[in-house]
């Protein structure tokens, strides 16, 4: 049986797969889309296991790619197109690059967040206690 940590690490790489090449969300966008936690953990959950996914495609607030990593984060959004802002060239114009998910993709994410509320059901312990991996045995 999957833990609750593994639950929402995977519903939060889900929802990063599904972000088309050229667009962005937010850290808050993605925790949005679950109704589960906040920005923290969801770059708590890519700092871990987000090498396998668009990493990229998720930013700060303020349209900056994750810390020490502006470089790769900067190739990517050239080759796929990504607006950034004139003025700034490692930081994402979120207002035209934020991606808004069509109903196709709005009934995939309804299908994660569902998954992911079952999986949390049944006494979840709050968001901020899952930072750490939860191996599932007590100490």
């Amino acid at each position: 049986m999957r833990n609750r940590g593994q639950a929402y690490g995977e519903a939060v790489l889900d929802v990063v797969r599904l972000v088309p090449p050229g667009k962005v969300l937010t850290y808050g966008d993605i925790a949005e889309i679950l109704e589960v936690g906040g920005p923290r953990q969801v770059g708590s959950v890519l700092s871990r296991s987000g090498a396998d996914v668009p990493w990229w495609r998720v930013l700060r607030a303020d349209g900056r790619p994750p810390t020490g990593l502006e470089a790769d984060a900067v190739e990517h959004y050239l080759a796929e197109d990504t607006a950034l802002r004139a003025s700034e060239e490692q930081k994402v114009d979120l207002v035209r690059a934020r991606w808004l998910p069509r109903l196709p993709e709005q009934e995939e994410l309804q299908r994660i967040r569902q998954r992911l509320a079952r999986a949390l059901a049944g006494g979840a312990p709050e968001m901020s206690e899952m930072s750490e991996v939860d191996d599932g045995v007590g100490s």
